[in-house]
């Protein structure tokens, strides 16, 4: 991506703005003046866009990606392993003292 003034002068957005606001303008959650300089950005950046479709390609593949769930065993180990790094916790607040 190119941080060229010529690319963002219009919306007042660089390539650098555009990638660290990608995900929140893939899931809706710019505000909506924002929304219009990104908007405006991608429509004369084609460096943006391409990332912006490539960071859509991959978080749709991972959407669609099974959801796995831990076997009864080791919810209960992770529950006993909690536990006990709570318990550490509570006995050694200040000196930071590890369980394992």
């Amino acid at each position: 991506m190119k941080d060229d003034p010529s690319q963002w002068i219009h919306s007042g957005l660089t390539c650098r703005d555009v990638a660290a606001l990608a995900t929140e303008y893939l899931d809706n959650r710019l505000a909506i003046f924002t929304n219009i300089r990104f908007s405006l950005h991608l429509a004369s950046c084609e460096s943006c866009r391409m990332y912006v479709a490539q960071i859509r390609l991959v978080s749709s593949a991972l959407r669609n990606l099974p959801t796995l769930h831990p076997s009864a065993l080791n919810r209960l180990r992770l529950r006993q392993r909690f536990a006990d790094a709570t318990a550490t916790k509570a006995l050694f607040p200040r000196i930071g003292i590890s369980g394992r």
